[in-house]
Formats: C-alpha cells, sequence, structure tokens
C-alpha cells in the first residue's frame, strides 16, 4: 500500500474563536496526530510520501506533480469542523489529480459528525473515527488481503451506495507502545509558533482526555490517559539527537493532572542534562499545579506555562465549570513570574453569565497579573460541547454545525451567542480593546523587549504589535 499524507492549510472562517491578528501570526506548527498516523503506517509496512504544503512551500501545482509521481493508493486528510470546507476542496482537488487513489479523512471532526462527512463529501472513500492506532493496524491487513471491512470498528466506507459505520473503538490505552511521530518526514526547522524562541521547534502529546468539564470543550470528561514520564523524556532524546529540536510546546490540555508523573519527567531531563539544553512549555488549570511543580519544571527546563484562567467573575467560573479560587491563581502565577517562567494567561469575553462589567473585571484582573502575553477570545460554541448542547441548540431553530457541514455557504453566517444579550460585534471591539489595552503598556512593552531572543522573535512581535495599532485605528 502507498498513502500520501497532507498537512494542508487552512483559510480564516466566520465562526473561530482566536483573535483575528494572534491568528494572522500564529506561525506554523507541525501536524502532530498526522504525524502520529504516518508513524503507525510505516509500522505497518506501508510506503509513505508526506506533504506538509506551508512548511515545504509547496503550491497547488507543485503538490499535484508530486502527488501523480507518487502515484498513492490513498490520501489521508485530517480535518477539524471549524474548517471541514478546506477539508472538502482539498479532497476533490486531490481526487481530480490522481482518480484512482481513495480518500481518508480523520481527526476529531469525524467522531463528532461521522456519517455526515462521507454523505456531504462524495469525494471521501473511509473515514478514521477514533484513534488512529485502534483502527489503521486491521484496516490496513484487510485491505492488503482484499477482505471486507464490515464489522471494523472505527471505521466509516461506502458500500456503493450505503455509508457503512460499525461504531467507535476502544480508546488507546498503552500510549507507551504508540511509535514517536514521524518527524523524519517533515522540515522541522520550518516550524514556529507566534512567540517561540528556539528553531528546530516541534510539537508534543504526552497525554489524551481530560478529567475536567469545562463547558466549551469537546474533550470535557472524556477518559484521561497518560504516556510515562520515561517515554516521554525519550522522545525528547529523540528530538534533540535525530531532529535538531530546541524547543518543545507540550499541547495537552492539562498536562499537569498527575503531579508524580510531572516531577518523574522533570527528575530524569535534569539527570539526562536536556533540561539544559532544550526549552519546553506546558498548559495548565491553575488549579492542579503547586509551588513544587513549578519548582520542578524551572529546573528540568520549562521557560512557559499557558494557564487556562478565563475569567474573574466567580459566577462565570461556575458557569463555566471551571471553580478555582481566585487568590489561588494570583499566588501560583506571582510565583511563575518570580521563578522566571512566563506566564500566559487565557481569558475568554462573551461567556454564560458574562456581562460588560464582569468582563471589565476579568480585563482588570489580568492587567493586575505578572502575565508576560495575554489572549483575550470571545467565546464560540463547538459541536458536541456542554456550551452548544445546553446553551445554544434549545435557543434557537437550527443546529449550526450540522447545516455548516452540509452546505459550503453557511460559513458566511455568524451562528450568534443566544446565552449573552452582548451583540457580537461589541463583543469583538471589547476583546480587541483588552489586547491593545493589555499590550501598550509601558511595563507591559518592556516585559516583551526584555524577552525577545532573536531577531525573528523580535521582527514577529512587531510586526502583530504593528496589525493591533493598524486595527485599532480602523476600529476607531
Amino acid at each position: 500500500m502507498r498513502m500520501a499524507l497532507i498537512h494542508y492549510d487552512v483559510t480564516r472562517v466566520t465562526n473561530e474563536p482566536g483573535n483575528k491578528t494572534v491568528m494572522k501570526h500564529f506561525g506554523h506548527m507541525p501536524n502532530i496526530q498526522l504525524l502520529y498516523v504516518a508513524a503507525i503506517l510505516e509500522k505497518l509496512g506501508v510506503e509513505i510520501a508526506y506533504y506538509d504544503t506551508v512548511g515545504m512551500r509547496l503550491s497547488h501545482n507543485e503538490l499535484a506533480e508530486k502527488l501523480k509521481a507518487f502515484d498513492p493508493d490513498l490520501i489521508g486528510l485530517s480535518v477539524f469542523t471549524s474548517h471541514f470546507q478546506n477539508a472538502r476542496s482539498y479532497a476533490e482537488f486531490c481526487k481530480s489529480v490522481v482518480p484512482r487513489a481513495k480518500i481518508m479523512l480523520g481527526g476529531v471532526h469525524m467522531k463528532i459528525f461521522p456519517t455526515e462527512t462521507l454523505r456531504y463529501n462524495l469525494r471521501v472513500d473511509f473515514g478514521c473515527v477514533g484513534e488512529a492506532e485502534m483502527v489503521l493496524p486491521e484496516f490496513v491487513r484487510r485491505w492488503e488481503h482484499n477482505e471486507s471491512f464490515q464489522g471494523l470498528p472505527g471505521l466509516l466506507w461506502r458500500d456503493g451506495d450505503e455509508i457503512r459505520y460499525a461504531g467507535p473503538p476502544e480508546p488507546c490505552l498503552d500510549l507507551d507502545a504508540v511509535p514517536f511521530p514521524a518527524r523524519h518526514l517533515v522540515p522541522n526547522e520550518t516550524y514556529f509558533n507566534f512567540i517561540s524562541v528556539r528553531r528546530n521547534y516541534t510539537v508534543f502529546n504526552t497525554s489524551r482526555g481530560c478529567p475536567f468539564r469545562c463547558i466549551f470543550c469537546e474533550a470535557a470528561g472524556s477518559k484521561w490517559r497518560a504516556r510515562s514520564a520515561a517515554s516521554v523524556v525519550a522522545e525528547f532524546e529523540q528530538c534533540y539527537e535525530k531532529h535538531g529540536i530546541r524547543e518543545v510546546d507540550i499541547f495537552d490540555s492539562s498536562f499537569t493532572v498527575s503531579k508524580k508523573r510531572v516531577l518523574e519527567m522533570c527528575r530524569l531531563l535534569v539527570d539526562n542534562g536536556l533540561g539544559r539544553k532544550m526549552i519546553w512549555d506546558v498548559r495548565s488549570r491553575v488549579d492542579t499545579i503547586d509551588e513544587e511543580m513549578l519548582e520542578a519544571l524551572r529546573e528540568a527546563g520549562c521557560y512557559r506555562i499557558f494557564y487556562g484562567i478565563e475569567s474573574a467573575a466567580p459566577e462565570v467560573l461556575k458557569k463555566l465549570r471551571k471553580g478555582m479560587d481566585l487568590g489561588h491563581v494570583e499566588r501560583i502565577i506571582r510565583k511563575t513570574d518570580k521563578l522566571g517562567i512566563s506566564a500566559f494567561g487565557y481569558f475568554l469575553i462573551g461567556s454564560p453569565g458574562d456581562t460588560e462589567q464582569t468582563i471589565r473585571k476579568t480585563i482588570d484582573f489580568a492587567k493586575s497579573l505578572p502575565l508576560d502575553f495575554a489572549i483575550f477570545n470571545c467565546l464560540t460554541a463547538f459541536p458536541k460541547t456542554e456550551l452548544y448542547d445546553r446553551y445554544y441548540l434549545p435557543h434557537v431553530e437550527h443546529d449550526f454545525w450540522a447545516e455548516y457541514i452540509a452546505r459550503p455557504e453557511a460559513d458566511t453566517a455568524f451562528m450568534g451567542r443566544p446565552w449573552t444579550s452582548i451583540e457580537n460585534e461589541k463583543l469583538r471591539r471589547i476583546a480587541h480593546a483588552a489586547m491593545n489595552e493589555f499590550y501598550f503598556r509601558p511595563g507591559q512593552i518592556l516585559r516583551a523587549v526584555r524577552s525577545v531572543r532573536s531577531f525573528d522573535q523580535f521582527r514577529r512581535y512587531c510586526a502583530a504589535g504593528l496589525d493591533m495599532l493598524w486595527s485599532l485605528g480602523k476600529r476607531r
């Protein structure tokens, strides 16, 4: 079997949560899920071609020529619900270039809209639902032996005019058995995010699922499973020695769920010396971290922590199911800063229970904290979240996301926020003003200047800052 995997660029869409200026300057990161797929397939003996259209600077014509030359049996694309129309376009493009190739889609979206995805995208032949290592080995075996796909959990396929689906697979419980992402297939030197410091840069996943129940997250309440500290550190070693990686971005939704695992991982990184040779960052809830963990993280090379703070209004935090003590939040952020770890705060604007007064309170709270960075995002309801099911669907006459994947033109419409009386344009103005208010303070500008470690980083900061000022001027 020959399979091509394509990490394609996406266009900005109407209903995405990110601040437009931040998204514009966000950078380009590896598609770590697709690189896991590549590693799994290589282990199964599948011949792989991997194309990152941005990282490899491939035009449509260049990608077409490479696909024709490789002549794959199967082409794999990952898809997010908000960018479903991009995946649809790429599936059509790939089919036009290599008509005989079958198209397979994977990603979180497939778990949300499995059969609908094939129903509304006639160019797609297969869908992979759930975790790839639980589906692809049996899929490849049956493909190579020309056997029926009937009854294969996690696989969608076309059977004539019918779409067949045997239901989702079980989650993978032994994450240490999953091969490391196939980073040898990609140009690691081209990757960065908008505040990363070093090249080469990459992304890690050290756990899956999340035991917490934030109403805006599709992973809320899913079974949390983690790799061992030894497995994570072995991947650090491979990245440093084989791929020249010097900065790691750990994308776990909450890295600090298990204090024991965090401390063991930090100890191993100190013992093997990588804590002095590489830098890395993590994402964490504020209420799952303490001073002992912070000190261990700093010693092991962690240089930034992304904290989900969301709001300074207790009544809003309660509705979001993020009940946190704001005094503890302040203590942890100050301790983080005191230890020399850069603190990044995520805040939400327009949550259930938010008023202009609670939003003002949140902005003032953010400004009172020693944060190097903060983002204020307008809250968006995504499918299969409590926010969507409880605060959106009962108050509207349509299922926005179901219609969105059925009709390409649906992206032009704003989906609305029926849980708040604050109009969308006003929320966007507030969020944009909050960003400017936070960053364009003399002390905050000095913080940013002091954090610069390279000309590339300085250039990115200047470009984002000028864009924010330009946007502010246009809004006035």
